[in-house]
Order: structure tokens, then sequence, then C-alpha cells
């Protein structure tokens, strides 16, 4: 019987401060710089790589949590993973296991030595920077 009158109570109170907190947003309006801020930090667009089985053409481990995958098109994709994938930044090759129409997105997993590392989120992103091929110069030896 208590908690009948505390749920009784609880309620009005949780909806008169509902009501304050939406008066109070309509007295001070967001100003459009803010506005702007916050869509300039919105997270960014889920990407899709159709048919990926022949679409996928290279690909970059970052991490063990991240892989940069490359498409036929060239254009760049950044693979967030769930957790840490152990042998990810080991391995020398890669599985992607897609959707059955052949989409990989952010429900689709890599495979890597048996084991299944399911994506977070997949995005479009920028190229990956080269790698130098000069080689770098012996250090000088320390004097004695």
């Amino acid at each position: 019987m208590e908690k009948a009158r505390v749920l009784r109570f609880v309620m009005p109170v949780t909806m008169l401060a509902a009501a304050v907190c939406a008066a109070s947003a309509a007295d001070n309006p967001t100003p459009p710089a803010a506005s702007s801020a916050v869509a300039a930090t919105a997270p960014a667009r889920e990407a899709r790589i159709p048919f990926a089985k022949r679409n996928i053409w290279n690909w970059q481990v970052v991490d063990d949590q991240t892989v940069l995958i490359q498409d036929q098109g060239r254009r760049w994709y950044k693979a967030t993973l769930f957790s840490r994938c152990i042998n990810l930044p080991f391995a020398n090759t890669i599985a992607f296991d897609s959707s059955p129409d052949g989409t990989f997105d952010k429900f689709s997993a890599i495979l890597v030595r048996e084991q299944r590392c399911p994506l977070r989120s997949l995005v479009e992103t920028t190229a990956p920077p080269k790698k130098s091929k000069t080689k770098k110069p012996d250090p000088a030896p320390a004097p004695q």
C-alpha cells in the first residue's frame, strides 16, 4: 500500500519537472552558432560497400579494433570493431563476413584466424598516409 502512495507522488513531480524544463527551453532558444557546432560534431553517416566479395580492393590494420578498407572505387572506409580482435595486428590475411546480399556494413564482421570480430561502425574516411619508401639513415655511433 505504501508503494502506491509513493508512486502517485513521484509521477506528478517528474511531470512537473518535465514541464518546467520545456518552458525554460522555450524562453531561452539555442543560438544559431551553437546549433551549427552541434551539427559539426554529429557522428559520421554509416557507409556500405555493396558486393563486397569483388569490391573490396585493399585493407590496412590500424590497431586491434580498427581496420581501414579500400573499395574498387578507391574510397576508404574506417571499420571500428565492437571489441579487441586479438590476432588482427598480426594477420596476413583477413576475411570479410558480409550480409547474404553481399553488402559489407556495420552489421558485418571481419574474420581473423577463426576469430569473428563484429563491426560497431563503418564510415567513409580519408586515405591513410603513405609509408615512406626511403631507407632511414643509421644513427651515428655513440661517442666513447
